[in-house]
Order: structure tokens, then C-alpha cells, then sequence
């Protein structure tokens, strides 16, 4: 009588090594699907971050500083697209021509609002406000610095 030449794994084997796999995806996709929120949050807290600089450089031309009301936002739509509620305009268009449209990559994509302080020595400050619930903008873009 031959011997048989047992070659490969038996179903068993198989079965334990599929539920070893389904068990170890089970656990790391919720920590994958985390992070790559998270990097996506970032990108956007990075592009919010270039409007502020923008408006930051645009609010340090004198020019535009002066015709800037304390109080003018800059609203970035979820779409992208960028507008400020200046009567002159000045520092949407100098911040247009700085950073012509934003690209949101996050679920969130809720609209953020950008708002230009003046205090009484001319310093100025932008507070980052957003119709997004999940999303701490402000931290965000603070971080990206």
C-alpha cells in the first residue's frame, strides 16, 4: 500500500486563519477610518490656514487695512469658493488673488467663516467660526501653524 502525500492545509486550518484575519480587520479598520479622517481634517484645517495667512498679508498693506470694517468676514463655502462681506472689496480681492478657491476633502465640508478684528491700536485678530458639528476648526487651523 502507498502512503499518501498529504500537501497543503486541511479546511480547518483555513477557517481558523480567515477568522484570525477577519477578527485582526474588525479591530485595525476603525483606527485606519480615524486616521485617514483625521489627515483629511488636516488638509483642510491647512487650506483654512492659507485664506487667514492671506488675509493676515492682505490686512498688512495699509491700504486695505484702512478700508477693512472690524468685523468683515471671509466666508469659505463648502464648495470652496471664497467671498467677503467688505463694501470695498479690498481684502477679497487681494485674498482671491492669494488663494483663488479652497478644495474641502473631509466629510464635514461645512461652510467657515473667517472674521477680521481691529482693536483700537489697529492690531488684527481672525476668529474661525463653522457650521460643521465634529470639526474644531479653530484648533485645527491653530495647529497647522
Amino acid at each position: 500500500m502507498k502512503k499518501l502525500n498529504k500537501k497543503g492545509f486541511s479546511l480547518v486550518e483555513l477557517i481558523v486563519v480567515v477568522a484570525i484575519m477577519a477578527v485582526l480587520v474588525g479591530v485595525l479598520a476603525p483606527s485606519l477610518l480615524r486616521y485617514v479622517e483625521k489627515t483629511r481634517v488636516q488638509k483642510d484645517a491647512s487650506a483654512v490656514s492659507e485664506v487667514v495667512e492671506a488675509a493676515r498679508l492682505s490686512m498688512a498693506d495699509e491700504t486695505v487695512n484702512k478700508k477693512t470694517a472690524t468685523g468683515s468676514k471671509i466666508t469659505i463655502a463648502s464648495d470652496g469658493s471664497i467671498t467677503c462681506d467688505t463694501t470695498d472689496n479690498a481684502l477679497s480681492a487681494e485674498v482671491k488673488k492669494a488663494v483663488p478657491s479652497v478644495s474641502f476633502s473631509s466629510a464635514s465640508r461645512a461652510a467657515v467663516t473667517i472674521t477680521v478684528t481691529k482693536d483700537a491700536n489697529g492690531a488684527v485678530t481672525f476668529g474661525v467660526t463653522t457650521t460643521s458639528t465634529g470639526v474644531d476648526w479653530k484648533t485645527a487651523v491653530e495647529a497647522v501653524k
